[in-house]
């Protein structure tokens, strides 16, 4: 039963919690080389916000795991609310027509659409596994929390390549 069982999964949310820990200030002090740029574009300042939301929901989702005697049940739904936070904050930057402004190719945007779809769509899964304790549970937390770290490392690079254009 290791897909519920936070206790199984210690090691691993310690390393993510400190990750996400670390990439944040990292992200931070990187933003604020470029900030007049980054704030002054829509789709640059999005990108920026959602990689540090993302970036602190890695850590709070670290330390919710951690919680001592939390039951997968309450950790599930805090999962699920990181997740739900996320559809909201993507579907109302789609709907200010953000993701128009975006000056990357059209064959890249897409990939990247694909992507937060997947991502998203694993995030709801996730949280729902934990909630009813069925399906991949931690194991498929895991993959979305790894999908976290790489879109962010892949944002990081659009704004350090694109801003300083």
């Amino acid at each position: 039963m290791a897909a519920y069982d936070a206790l199984d999964w210690h090691d691993f949310y310690v390393m993510t919690g400190g990750a996400a820990a670390a990439l944040t200030g990292l992200l931070f002090v990187a933003m604020s080389l470029h900030s007049k740029a980054i704030t002054s574009n829509r789709f640059f300042s999005n990108r920026a916000i959602g990689s540090l939301l993302s970036l602190m929901l890695q850590l709070f989702i670290s330390a919710a795991v951690l919680v001592p005697q939390q039951t997968t049940t309450q950790a599930g739904a805090e999962v699920e609310l990181g997740a739900l936070f996320f559809l909201v904050f993507t579907v109302s930057s789609i709907l200010r027509g953000v993701f128009r402004l975006a000056p990357s190719s059209a064959k890249r945007r897409v990939g990247e659409w694909i992507g937060g779809i997947v991502w998203i769509a694993l995030f709801l899964a996730s949280g729902v596994s934990l909630i009813l304790e069925a399906g991949g549970g931690f194991y498929l937390l895991a993959i979305v929390m790894v999908l976290m770290f790489g879109w962010n490392v892949y944002n990081a690079w659009i704004l350090i390549a694109e801003v300083s254009d």
